[in-house]
């Protein structure tokens, strides 16, 4: 696939709408217009599309969330926001995307929990005659030559070069020689795959740096703090320098574990960077206890996801992939993304927004203007 780089969207059809977000049983969030604009909105278009996302608890899907919301605004159009409880939950995942189909959508967009386990909710959007599009992960192509018909679109960001520059921040700090441990996230996941080869990338190019574990924790908090003090116990007599975590929940995760172990996170013992820009993250960027955190403007993502689900149920022609772009926070710059981190923080995906702030307008337009590092 020819891989576009994309800086900014066309907006088709804009209009200033307030949106909200009307919670309903289980864990689904059903985004839409606010019960004073039904009547204008319905004089706009009654187009809606569904989102299936990962999770509600994990703020990189909250914030893709917030960026469909915010494309559905300019559009004028509904948006029915979705997840599972947690990022293993595969048939969950597929019958949230049928539920949604069922539902009447005019598209489909889903962050798959697993790249091979999810076919089966790309095939039934086809069967429908809905588009399908493909965000944050990947899903692997069962179609052959006629892919596009079924997945014409990937919207996410370059997890490869994202985690590589971000591994390469850790070694730079260390002087390019030192233990380090990896925790990954799901392994069936493309994204956490693309990753990891980041990473291992990144080691190859040291000599110095010695990998001494690497295991999952399924991008889940508390199963970091156990996987992090069980690596902690099987290497008693090594240093461990660095701790690359391959998504925030985890980052935080692992710093508990090092502090339950009378280690210190940050300067002066070791080192732990995190991915995904959540605010729990971010304030222990502030506080020194996470060297950096890597932001991948998950905001983008869902706002490019639900711009080209509308352009494609017009019929018109979307880029095969658009990258978001992705930045380095330390304490230097954390100041800068630490407003966006809180206002996501204080909003459910079940509960409403009933108006988004310009902070967050402001915040969208600067992540378009940013240089996209990967994708070449």
């Amino acid at each position: 696939m020819k891989k576009h780089k994309i800086f900014s969207i066309m907006l088709v059809g804009a209009m200033a709408l307030s949106l909200a977000a009307c919670g309903s049983t289980g864990d689904e969030t059903t985004t839409s217009v606010s019960e004073s604009d039904t009547e204008s909105a319905a004089d706009t278009s009654d187009i809606s599309v569904g989102i299936v996302l990962k999770t509600a608890t994990n703020s990189h899907f909250k914030d893709m969330a917030y960026g469909a919301v915010m494309a559905g605004e300019e559009l004028g159009i509904t948006v029915k926001v979705d997840n599972t409880s947690t990022e293993t939950d595969v048939e969950g995942q597929i019958t949230k995307c049928e539920n949604l189909i069922s539902s009447g959508v005019d598209a489909l967009i889903l962050t798959a929990n697993d790249t091979s386990g999810v076919t089966q909710a790309v095939q039934a959007a086809h069967d429908a005659g809905i588009p399908f599009v493909t965000v944050d992960t990947e899903i692997d192509n069962i179609w052959g030559d006629d892919v596009s018909e079924y997945m014409p679109n990937f919207i996410g960001t370059d997890y490869e070069e994202i985690a590589y520059n971000l591994a390469v921040s850790v070694f730079e700090k260390l002087g390019g020689e030192g233990n380090i441990v990896v925790i990954r996230g799901v392994d069936s996941a493309s994204s956490s795959q693309q990753r990891v080869t980041g990473v291992n990338r990144a080691i190859a190019e040291y000599d110095g740096i010695i990998q001494i574990d690497t295991q999952s924790a399924n991008y889940d908090q508390d199963e970091a703090v156990s996987t992090m003090s069980d690596i902690i116990q099987a290497h008693p007599s090594e240093s461990i320098d660095a701790v690359i975590c391959l998504n925030d929940l985890m980052a935080v995760g692992v710093i508990t574990a090092l502090e339950e172990n009378d280690m210190v996170a940050g300067e002066g013992g070791t080192i732990v960077v995190g991915l995904d820009g959540n605010l729990v993250a971010l304030q222990q960027v502030e506080a020194g206890k996470l060297y950096a955190d890597s932001y991948d403007y998950a905001i983008l993502q869902g706002y490019y996801a639900v711009m080209q689900a509308y352009e494609l149920i017009q019929g018109e022609e979307v880029p095969e992939i658009t990258y978001a772009p992705d930045v380095l926070v330390t304490q230097d710059n954390v100041d800068e993304y630490m407003e966006h981190a809180e206002i996501l923080s204080s909003w459910s995906m079940s509960g409403t927004i009933d108006e988004i702030p310009d902070s967050m307008w402001e915040f969208l337009e600067t992540g378009k203007e940013y240089e996209i590092t990967g994708g070449n």
